[in-house]
């Protein structure tokens, strides 16, 4: 007996596999009727990942293929999971009925090709995209000189290119626009998987551009008024450009501009100070909520939600950028009433960006065109609100960045509600998506297919009073058509022309010649009218792409004043006021807070606090040391200091009562402390490589804040380090620069250095215990009280006894750290002390003392008794 046949060699497989051959780094969703198949390794790499059951093709044959199968309505969730584990899936549908592939010439296999590749840089689809948050894709290019880099975001038009002079500063700026993937030669892979965060973009390889596509790169510059390349920027907005085109076979993206990032024109912040500050997410849980986005997100639209995040990512340092936009602030926090009318009606506002995009991709559905209309349908109410603004403004203007513009594109609102019904489908399979009275052809048809149903009607209330068979029904499914069921209760009454079609347990089921002849013509017109219906759609898709253009221009200005709004928003719910944005470099404070501490607590508890540093030049202090206690205040105040000047080259509100910001090149933050032992690197180590990286870059107009440097190492290493830091700052540096410390050494460089202030976070204490005021004043801090914090922690009484018995041994020993045993432990200048143990007590006598002194509350005794105690206690010790 023959061996079975090898279940790959089939036509089908021979299908799948040549169509897999074109694609071999994706995975290949292969659409089989109602499934999607995967076959292969595809197969075993998949199915665990989505939990769904692995079997074998042709079960029985010598060598079985492995398969896995998801229904096809079930694709979009499945493709999330995929997409979030960094996979790149191919889709490949049927592109005939099996019925058209019998009807051809030659093999009677269904044809079928991939019509989008799916990767974590190339999303469009709503389900698989955060509202608010872009979704880049980018290209990283090495040249001599610098790095060239290009990203966009295919979902949302935006396409630029960016050239930076190292590679630190293209990590900056990865970090600043965080791709969901990057393309990039593979020698540069290792550098890129090393320098991102942990939760790194997926790295592909980047292929080179083919000329042609080069050619449009400097063409769309060209148009776009971006000046002539750079060849590195070129080839990485060539290399983004043809890899997102592959992506999107047979279709045109809506990437109709090509602009220009200059890094110079935007305060720098790296993935450091975009990671301590919190500016998107939380350091402890990665959370949104507690983040400053969260607290100054007033948006009511997902564009405008997104626009935020490139202004807080890339903070203008234009100073009439700044000041347009606090103009437009300003005009909408005068007049409350109206903004808030404004803003409710933004709310129905939605992606009108991303659906253009769809459009442009011929993704887009009935129900997103219909919110795509509905979103039109509000421009022409936001235009009247912004006439009676100006109306109530003296020069009777608005400021330029509120305008939406002389064009709403009234035609395409028109052109969409005519045709779109007022709740259409979520997709076109069915039809009922086209409005009655759009299309005389298409009424046509339905007043047909309509009249045929009413027939229908008509013939089961006629035989059920000719047959007496009270439930008779017309029924029809997909395999008999339409037909007549009848309970076996009546069958005695069936009349004898009624032909029998089929047999159920409780009925049968009959055709007539009467039945057949309205059923091809109901079946006819419907058939023409959903065809007509599809066809009328893809038109109507076809004509807003062509107005895509005009679309997302219109998108992004009601972005714009989506954003402002918001803001306006936030300035009053949170009394900031407006920044006076300044040449020099100084940063006056009066009274500021941090915007998302305030936030979380309750009203009035949050303690504001005055900051003013002026930068090299200036008789006033350019750094700052300040000392206190944990928990005392100074890094909420290093931080809201941060957070307040890139609010400010926002061109937003700040919280504080006044607020002069100097504009300002990059703010660097040393603060926390964590290992990365994906690197192999120690605490100290990231402490070190992080200033390193600051003291290389800081200029003048910077801003730097430094939580506790050197106190990772032993304590006159990093107090040397502290110092040497602080030194080069002030003396080589000279830029703005707060360093909180615990190295009280330190506060003697305000007696040296001309630009050093010392401050400190001030402190209530009473018997032992402390309070915190949370209140920057001059002067050092006369200690850290570690003990005290230790107290509020919870350590046990013991620990804090025996804690502050040796701080006062090392506060009146001026040898201090140099040997701690012996001054604790050893006799002292040939007197013993009377905490000296002998070599070898006698356990049981030491746990005695042990015992007693556990039962002792120091806190209660007075300084003599205490002496006594301690007296007695060390002399049974001796005599142990």
């Amino acid at each position: 007996m023959p061996a079975p046949h090898n279940s790959a060699d089939t036509p089908v497989m021979r299908q799948f596999l040549g169509i897999k051959a074109n694609y071999p780094d994706s995975i290949l969703m292969f659409r089989m009727g109602d499934f999607y198949e995967l076959f292969f390794d595809d197969a075993v790499e998949v199915a665990p990942i989505l939990d769904i059951a692995l079997t074998t093709r042709d079960k029985g044959v010598e060598d079985p293929v492995p398969m896995a199968g998801i229904p096809y309505h079930a694709l979009g969730g499945y493709l999330r999971t995929m997409v979030e584990r960094g996979l790149k899936v191919a889709i490949c549908e049927q592109m005939e009925t099996p019925e058209e592939a019998k009807k051809r010439k030659g093999p009677n296999i269904v044809r079928r090709e991939v019509v989008r590749v799916v990767t974590p840089g190339a999303l469009v689809d709503e389900e698989h995209l955060q509202p608010g948050v872009p979704n880049y894709l980018a290209a990283v290019v090495e040249a001599e000189g610098g790095v060239a880099l290009s990203l966009c975001d295919i979902s949302s038009a935006d396409y630029f290119v960016l050239w930076c002079s190292s590679r630190a500063a293209a990590q900056a700026e990865l970090a600043r626009f965080d791709p969901r993937e990057i393309l990039a030669d593979e020698s540069l892979h290792g550098w890129l998987r090393d320098s991102l965060a942990p939760d790194a973009p997926r790295l592909e390889y980047g292929e080179a551009p083919p000329a042609i596509v080069r050619r449009r790169v400097r063409a769309l510059a060209d148009d776009s008024g971006t000046g002539k390349l750079r060849e590195p920027e070129e080839v990485a907005g060539a290399m983004v450009l043809a890899y997102a085109e592959a992506t999107q076979p047979g279709q045109t993206l809506l990437l109709h501009r090509l602009r220009r990032h200059e890094p110079a024109n935007h305060l720098v912040l790296d993935e450091t100070s975009i990671r301590n500050l919190e500016l998107f997410r939380t350091l402890r849980d990665g959370l949104r909520k507690g983040a400053l986005l969260w607290a100054v997100d007033g948006t009511k639209t997902a564009m405008g939600g997104r626009l935020l995040r490139r202004w807080l990512g890339s903070p203008s340092r234009d100073r009439q950028v700044i000041a347009d936009r606090l103009d437009a602030i300003d005009a909408l926090v005068a007049e409350p009433l109206l903004r808030a009318e404004l803003q409710s009606r933004l709310k129905d506002v939605r992606d009108m960006v991303r659906l253009t995009a769809r459009a442009r991709l011929g993704s887009v559905n009935p129900r997103e065109l219909g919110s795509l209309r509905n979103s039109l349908a509000v421009l022409p109410e936001l235009e009247q609100f912004l006439l009676e603004l100006a109306g109530r403004r003296t020069d009777r203007t608005i400021p330029h960045l509120l305008s939406l513009g002389d064009d709403l594109l009234e035609d395409v609102f028109a052109d969409l509600d005519t045709h779109i019904v007022d709740k259409p489908p979520a997709h076109t399979r069915e039809g009922g998506m086209i409005r009655e009275g759009a299309d005389d052809e298409l009424d046509e048809q339905r007043t047909l297919r309509d009249g045929g149903r009413e027939a229908l009607a008509a013939i089961e209330t006629r035989e059920r009073e000719r047959t007496e068979i009270p439930s008779l029904k017309v029924q029809h499914n997909r395999v008999f058509g339409y037909f007549l069921e009848v309970p076996k209760a009546h069958l005695a009454k069936v009349p004898k022309e009624y032909v029998r079609k089929q047999t159920l347990a409780n009925a049968e089921r009959y055709v007539t010649e009467e039945l057949a002849k309205l059923e091809s013509k109901v079946l006819g017109a419907q058939s023409l009218a959903l065809a007509r219906e599809q066809a009328l759609f893809e038109a109507l898709r076809s004509r807003i792409s062509a107005q895509a253009e005009r679309l997302v221009d219109l998108g992004e200005r009601v972005a714009t004043l989506d954003v402002l709004a918001g803001l306006a928003e936030v300035a009053q719910r949170d009394d900031l006021c407006r920044p006076d944005v300044v040449e020099e470099p100084v940063i006056d404070i009066d009274a500021g807070r941090h915007p998302v501490v305030e936030r979380m607590l309750d009203a009035g508890r949050f303690v504001p606090n005055d900051v003013h540093l002026h930068a090299a030049g200036t008789e006033a202090a350019r750094l700052w040391v300040l000392t206190g206690p944990n928990m005392g205040g100074k890094s909420t105040v290093m931080r809201q200091t941060a957070l307040i000047t890139i609010l400010a080259h926002m061109g937003s509100y700040v919280p504080a009562t006044r607020a002069r910001i100097g504009l300002t090149d990059r703010v660097f933050t040393r603060v926390g402390a964590a290992d990365d032992l994906g690197r192999g690197d120690s605490t100290f180590m990231v402490e070190m490589r992080e200033t390193a990286q600051i003291l290389s870059a800081a200029t003048p107009s910077s801003l730097v804040l430094l939580d506790e440097i050197g106190r990772g190492t032993a304590t006159f290493d990093g107090l040397a380090l502290a110092w040497a830091i602080t030194e080069h700052l002030h003396d080589q540096v000279g830029c703005r620069t707060m360093f909180a410390t615990h190295y009280h050494e330190l506060c003697a460089l305000e007696n040296v250095l001309g630009g050093v202030a010392n401050m400190h976070v001030m402190v209530h204490e009473q018997r032992g215990r402390i309070v915190f005021l949370h209140q920057i004043a001059p002067g050092a801090a006369g200690r850290s009280y570690g003990v005290q914090v230790g107290r509020l922690a919870g350590l046990p009484s013991r620990v804090l006894r025996r804690a502050g018995r040796i701080l006062e041994r090392l506060e009146a020993d001026p040898r201090g750290g140099g040997s701690p045993q012996l001054s604790l432990f050893s006799p002292s200048s040939g007197e013993e002390s009377s905490l000296a143990a002998p070599a070898g007590p006698d356990p049981a006598v030491a746990n005695d003392v042990l015992e007693a002194l556990a039962d002792v509350d120091v806190d209660d005794l007075s300084p003599r008794a205490a002496h006594d105690l301690l007296r007695d206690l060390a002399a049974q010790l001796r005599e142990g």
